[in-house]
């Protein structure tokens, strides 16, 4: 009886502290925001009261009108705010590398929900500190421990470290993929329009002003790199790096070749389309033959015991009278 008194004050403690934290965290923003908001009424007030009062003659009044500047519901301007300053303060802790490792990632994953390094770190480091709190209330009665206990907290916090970086491995995988897919195609249509009589950059530009995928994303930028005076070497190894895809590193190192030796670029887009073609193909007969392999496990878990019970169900009742 005192050791569950002592449990439950233990746990009231905590959590009277980790709201305390909050709240104290809650207050600081508050006063910080109010005085910001304090200085700036202020010299509003300077700049449309005092101006109009040192002047030496009545002008006629004139109305103004004065563009709003909250947006947004309550909650993105007050909890969302908050968070955000949070994960501000906690990304400055970031190791230089994993911050450099995390930002191409998400440059690759095309920066979702608007998130750079240091919020990811933030993100990572605030689910590590709620699976670490989970686990010990799961196993705060140190003298009752038990094994599936211990497991399940183990299990809470493993899947807190690595939630969200198995998260941004997927949107990396599913960007990189979706390019490769892609990618034969876009050859196919550089290639028509350089046929067609059409220069390098004109036929990028043709093909991102009609294409919305992540690959015509892509060109668009690289045409706005050249308009604002980069070099197309340089765009398209900016491109390469920053999408990290092998085919579409090849394909951009043989560009930059061609354009050095000043081959016909048509030429080396119909061979560059041919092998795309040629090596999705075989990609996707790679895909097939894994299958196979992939199916083994739902075949041994769901599929051969009901096999099993079907065909060994009408023996049992004969079985148990034998025996």
């Amino acid at each position: 009886m005192n050791l569950n008194l002592i449990d439950a004050n233990l746990l009231f403690i905590i959590v009277g502290m980790i709201l305390a934290l909050l709240g104290i965290i809650v207050i600081v923003l508050g006063v910080v925001r109010w005085v910001k908001s304090g200085s700036r009424i202020s010299s509003r007030l300077e700049h449309f009261v005092v101006a109009d009062q040192t002047t030496a003659e009545p002008s006629p009044q004139i109305r103004r009108i004065i563009p709003r500047e909250l947006s947004g519901s309550l909650f993105q301007r007050t909890i969302m705010n908050w968070f955000s300053n949070l994960f501000k303060f906690l990304g400055k802790f970031a190791p230089k590398r994993m911050a450099s490792q995390i930002e191409h990632k998400l440059t690759i994953a095309g920066h979702p929900m608007n998130m750079h390094a240091g919020d990811f770190y933030a993100l990572r480091l605030i689910l590590m500190i709620v699976g670490l709190i989970a686990a010990f209330l799961l196993n705060r009665d140190l003298k009752n421990l038990d094994i599936p206990t211990v497991l399940i907290g183990l299990m809470i916090i493993a899947v807190a470290y690595l939630s969200p970086n198995s998260w941004l491995s997927s949107k990396v995988r599913k960007k990189q993929d979706e390019i490769r897919r892609g990618l034969p195609d876009a050859l196919d249509m550089l290639s028509v329009c350089a046929s067609a009589g059409l220069g390098f950059d004109q036929s990028l530009q043709k093909i991102s002003s009609y294409w919305e995928s992540d690959l015509g994303i892509e060109f668009r930028r690289v045409i706005h790199e050249m308009e604002m005076g980069v070099s197309r070497p340089v765009a398209l190894k900016n491109m390469a790096e920053r999408l990290d895809v092998d085919d579409l590193s090849r394909f951009i190192t043989i560009i930059v070749q061609a354009e050095t030796m000043g081959m016909s670029y048509a030429d080396v887009l119909h061979s560059q389309a041919a092998q795309m073609r040629v090596l999705r193909q075989y990609r996707a007969r790679e895909i097939a033959n894994k299958l196979p392999a992939k199916m083994i496990v739902p075949l041994a878990l769901l599929i051969f015991p009901a096999l099993i019970a079907v065909i060994l169900g009408p023996v049992v009742p004969t079985l148990l009278t034998i025996f």
